[in-house]
Protein backbone atom coordinates (compact mmCIF):
# COMPACT_ATOMS: atom_id res chain seq x y z
CA UNK A 1 0.00 0.00 0.00
CA UNK A 2 1.02 3.50 -1.06
CA UNK A 3 2.04 5.88 2.01
CA UNK A 4 2.64 9.27 2.94
CA UNK A 5 5.82 10.44 4.55
CA UNK A 6 5.55 13.68 6.62
CA UNK A 7 9.23 15.11 7.27
CA UNK A 8 9.26 17.46 9.44
CA UNK A 9 12.30 19.91 8.44
CA UNK A 10 11.48 22.49 11.76
CA UNK A 11 9.86 22.50 14.95
CA UNK A 12 6.32 21.95 14.27
CA UNK A 13 3.78 21.78 17.05
CA UNK A 14 2.39 18.45 17.51
CA UNK A 15 -1.19 18.92 17.27
CA UNK A 16 -0.80 20.18 13.82
CA UNK A 17 1.16 16.83 12.52
CA UNK A 18 -1.23 14.61 14.56
CA UNK A 19 -4.16 16.78 12.68
CA UNK A 20 -2.26 16.37 9.84
CA UNK A 21 -1.83 12.79 9.71
CA UNK A 22 -4.79 11.98 10.55
CA UNK A 23 -6.54 14.26 8.10
CA UNK A 24 -4.24 13.12 5.44
CA UNK A 25 -4.50 9.72 5.85
CA UNK A 26 -8.20 9.91 5.66
CA UNK A 27 -8.15 11.86 2.58
CA UNK A 28 -5.99 9.93 0.52
CA UNK A 29 -6.42 6.28 2.19
CA UNK A 30 -3.30 5.92 2.81
CA UNK A 31 -1.03 5.13 6.19
CA UNK A 32 0.91 8.02 7.28
CA UNK A 33 4.38 7.87 9.07
CA UNK A 34 5.85 10.97 10.35
CA UNK A 35 9.42 11.45 10.56
CA UNK A 36 11.73 14.08 12.38
CA UNK A 37 14.63 15.00 10.39
CA UNK A 38 15.41 18.32 11.94
CA UNK A 39 18.46 19.90 11.02
CA UNK A 40 19.80 22.74 9.36
CA UNK A 41 17.85 24.32 6.85
CA UNK A 42 20.68 27.28 6.15
CA UNK A 43 21.70 25.48 2.45
CA UNK A 44 18.19 26.73 1.88
CA UNK A 45 18.14 30.32 2.75
CA UNK A 46 18.56 33.37 0.69
CA UNK A 47 19.06 36.39 3.25
CA UNK A 48 18.42 39.00 0.68
CA UNK A 49 14.60 37.53 0.93
CA UNK A 50 15.18 36.59 4.26
CA UNK A 51 13.60 33.63 2.75
CA UNK A 52 14.38 29.97 2.44
CA UNK A 53 14.24 28.13 -1.47
CA UNK A 54 11.76 25.60 -1.78
CA UNK A 55 13.56 23.58 -5.08
CA UNK A 56 16.53 22.93 -2.72
CA UNK A 57 14.18 21.22 0.23
CA UNK A 58 12.63 19.58 -2.57
CA UNK A 59 16.27 18.30 -3.81
CA UNK A 60 17.24 17.28 -0.46
CA UNK A 61 13.38 15.21 0.19
CA UNK A 62 14.12 13.25 -3.31
CA UNK A 63 17.47 11.77 -1.46
CA UNK A 64 15.28 10.10 1.59
CA UNK A 65 14.28 6.51 0.89
CA UNK A 66 11.48 5.47 0.52
CA UNK A 67 8.91 2.56 -1.11
CA UNK A 68 8.00 2.99 -4.47
CA UNK A 69 4.36 4.85 -4.66
CA UNK A 70 5.40 6.38 -1.36
CA UNK A 71 5.04 10.10 -1.11
CA UNK A 72 7.01 12.46 1.05
CA UNK A 73 6.00 15.87 2.17
CA UNK A 74 8.84 17.87 4.52
CA UNK A 75 7.20 20.24 6.63
CA UNK A 76 8.56 23.70 8.01
CA UNK A 77 7.78 26.46 9.92
CA UNK A 78 9.96 29.00 7.65
CA UNK A 79 8.65 31.53 4.68
CA UNK A 80 9.41 29.75 1.15
CA UNK A 81 9.41 30.83 -1.92
CA UNK A 82 10.24 29.61 -5.35
CA UNK A 83 11.75 31.58 -8.74
CA UNK A 84 8.93 33.66 -10.12
CA UNK A 85 7.56 33.53 -6.52
CA UNK A 86 7.16 36.37 -3.41
CA UNK A 87 6.80 33.06 -1.55
CA UNK A 88 4.63 29.86 -1.49
CA UNK A 89 2.81 27.81 1.19
CA UNK A 90 4.21 24.66 -0.90
CA UNK A 91 5.76 23.07 -4.09
CA UNK A 92 5.49 19.73 -6.03
CA UNK A 93 7.38 17.52 -7.69
CA UNK A 94 5.16 15.04 -9.22
CA UNK A 95 7.94 13.23 -11.08
CA UNK A 96 9.76 12.35 -7.66
CA UNK A 97 6.95 12.59 -5.19
CA UNK A 98 8.10 14.98 -2.84
CA UNK A 99 6.01 18.37 -2.02
CA UNK A 100 7.07 21.28 0.56
CA UNK A 101 4.79 22.48 2.99
CA UNK A 102 5.27 25.71 4.67
CA UNK A 103 3.06 26.41 7.98
CA UNK A 104 4.76 30.32 8.20
CA UNK A 105 2.30 32.21 6.30
CA UNK A 106 -0.77 29.95 7.30
CA UNK A 107 -0.60 30.91 10.59
CA UNK A 108 1.36 34.41 10.44
CA UNK A 109 -1.83 37.31 10.85
CA UNK A 110 -1.49 36.21 14.20
CA UNK A 111 1.35 34.17 16.61
CA UNK A 112 -0.91 33.77 19.64
CA UNK A 113 -1.51 29.92 17.99
CA UNK A 114 -4.04 29.31 21.32
CA UNK A 115 -6.28 31.79 20.16
CA UNK A 116 -6.68 30.54 16.19
CA UNK A 117 -5.28 26.95 16.59
CA UNK A 118 -8.43 25.55 14.87
CA UNK A 119 -8.29 28.10 11.96
CA UNK A 120 -4.65 27.17 11.38
CA UNK A 121 -5.23 24.00 11.46
CA UNK A 122 -7.93 23.95 8.29
CA UNK A 123 -5.31 25.83 6.52
CA UNK A 124 -2.68 23.50 6.97
CA UNK A 125 -4.87 20.51 6.20
CA UNK A 126 -5.80 22.63 3.44
CA UNK A 127 -2.68 23.12 1.76
CA UNK A 128 -1.04 19.86 2.52
CA UNK A 129 -4.20 18.15 0.79
CA UNK A 130 -3.19 20.75 -2.38
CA UNK A 131 0.47 19.66 -2.24
CA UNK A 132 -0.28 15.94 -1.56
CA UNK A 133 -3.16 16.04 -4.23
CA UNK A 134 -0.81 17.08 -7.00
CA UNK A 135 1.43 13.98 -6.02
CA UNK A 136 -1.04 11.63 -6.88
CA UNK A 137 -2.08 13.41 -9.84
CA UNK A 138 -4.54 16.13 -9.46
CA UNK A 139 -3.97 19.71 -11.59
CA UNK A 140 -5.45 22.88 -10.61
CA UNK A 141 -8.93 23.27 -10.26
CA UNK A 142 -11.21 26.15 -11.32
CA UNK A 143 -13.98 26.13 -8.72
CA UNK A 144 -13.57 28.15 -5.98
CA UNK A 145 -13.97 26.11 -2.92
CA UNK A 146 -12.11 23.53 -4.22
CA UNK A 147 -8.61 22.84 -1.87
CA UNK A 148 -6.89 22.43 -5.57
CA UNK A 149 -7.46 25.92 -6.67
CA UNK A 150 -4.46 28.24 -7.25
CA UNK A 151 -4.20 30.17 -3.70
CA UNK A 152 -2.01 33.43 -4.03
CA UNK A 153 -3.29 34.59 -0.33
CA UNK A 154 -4.85 34.06 2.63
CA UNK A 155 -8.18 35.11 1.85
CA UNK A 156 -8.37 32.18 -1.03
CA UNK A 157 -7.04 29.20 1.34
CA UNK A 158 -9.52 30.32 3.20
CA UNK A 159 -12.20 30.40 0.74
CA UNK A 160 -10.67 26.82 -0.57
CA UNK A 161 -12.79 25.49 2.59
CA UNK A 162 -14.70 22.80 1.13
CA UNK A 163 -12.14 20.42 0.30
CA UNK A 164 -11.86 18.14 -2.94
CA UNK A 165 -15.11 19.24 -5.53
CA UNK A 166 -17.15 15.97 -6.71
CA UNK A 167 -14.57 16.35 -9.81
CA UNK A 168 -11.25 16.20 -8.39
CA UNK A 169 -12.83 13.62 -5.91
CA UNK A 170 -13.44 11.30 -8.63
CA UNK A 171 -9.61 11.55 -10.37
CA UNK A 172 -8.23 10.48 -6.89
CA UNK A 173 -10.25 7.92 -6.61
CA UNK A 174 -9.46 6.57 -10.06
CA UNK A 175 -5.98 7.68 -9.63
CA UNK A 176 -5.53 5.72 -6.02
CA UNK A 177 -7.59 3.07 -7.67
CA UNK A 178 -4.33 2.77 -10.48
CA UNK A 179 -1.43 2.85 -7.80
CA UNK A 180 -3.02 0.54 -5.91
CA UNK A 181 -2.99 -2.24 -8.55
CA UNK A 182 0.48 -1.38 -10.14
Amino acid sequence: MNGIILILLSEIDSRFTVTLSQSLGKIFDSNVEIRNKISSLQYAYNAARDQYKSPLLLAYLRSIKKRRGDKIMGVVDVDLYSPGYDFVYGEADINAGVATLSINRLIYEERNIHSKTSLYMERIVREATHEIGHLYGLGHCPYQKCVMRTCTCLVEVDEAGGGLCSTCVEKLNNNLLDSKQA
